[in-house]
């Protein structure tokens, strides 16, 4: 995980919630097939991501008194980015689901409908392939959380209260955003919030998920165009779509962070694909 000043919180958090600014430039009329039960199938599509540093710093500097550059300097270049057709979880994996398969639940905040939070990406693995799915790529998890659109956020250009759950006056950090209210001090039952485009919920706030790729601050100036897969080797993995913790710059579809796999952090969950 990279540490200094691009993390939204200097020394506060293990992460940091990247805004980027991504247009989808197609969408292929190619038609999944059924979604196994609690799936939603997403269509194959092709869309633009990346963010130029400045235009991300901007809007971060909306909401929030403390933004930096370079932050979003893993943002570019643009590049364009295919995918087939997938299915994907409609709710985070909850502590009930989570408990139910592998007999443990790690959560800080307990609740049988919370998002299981504290589960390293190995044990995401191990639970999703548990049920013959897998961990979505970064980017149909990106896909996915756009919901069709090519917004800054799913639902608009703007933070809105009651959209997703982000650091707002409910939230004990010192770097709430006081002006919006989501009505969670912590995480939030997973469906709380309006879902997206494709019908999936969260993928906006309440805890950060785990994906399959490695993270590599420049993978975008290599990333292959057709179903990128992500670095072959590295040491810390991508976790995606920001969290309770988080300033709401964070929680768009587009935001990139990481984190070191072994590590238990209780604004970090997941979801499956197949």
């Amino acid at each position: 995980m990279k540490l200094c000043l691009k993390k939204y919180i200097l020394s506060a958090i293990l992460f940091m919630g990247i805004f980027s600014w991504a247009g989808v430039s197609a969408q292929e009329a190619k038609e999944p097939p059924p979604s196994p039960t609690g799936m939603v199938a997403v269509p194959a599509g092709k869309f633009t991501r990346g963010t130029e540093p400045d235009r991300a710093n901007q809007i971060c500097l909306k909401n929030s008194k403390v933004c930096n550059v370079s932050w979003f300097e893993d943002e570019v270049p643009f590049h364009s980015v295919q995918l087939e057709n997938f299915h994907i979880d409609i709710h985070e994996v909850t502590q009930q689901e989570f408990q139910r398969v592998t007999g443990k639940n790690p959560s800080e905040f307990k609740g049988p409908d919370l998002p299981v939070e504290k589960v390293t990406w190995h044990e995401a693995v191990e639970y999703c392939e548990k049920l013959g799915k897998r961990l979505p790529t970064e980017a149909e998890w990106e896909w996915a959380a756009r919901g069709g659109g090519d917004l800054a956020f799913a639902w608009g250009d703007a933070a809105e209260s009651k959209k997703a759950n982000f650091c707002d006056r409910s939230c004990a950090k010192r770097w709430k955003e006081k002006q919006f209210d989501d009505g969670y001090r912590h995480t939030a039952p997973v469906g709380s919030f309006p879902a997206n485009g494709y019908g999936v919920f969260d993928m906006a706030g309440n805890v950060y998920e785990w994906v399959q790729d490695w993270y590599d601050s420049d993978y975008y100036r290599i990333s292959p165009n057709s179903n990128p897969q992500g670095p072959a080797t590295g040491r810390h993995k991508v976790i995606r779509g920001g969290s309770w913790i988080n300033y709401s710059v964070g929680v768009r579809p587009s935001d990139r962070t990481d984190a070191k796999p072994k590590k238990r952090l209780n604004f970090v969950g997941f979801r499956c694909a197949l």
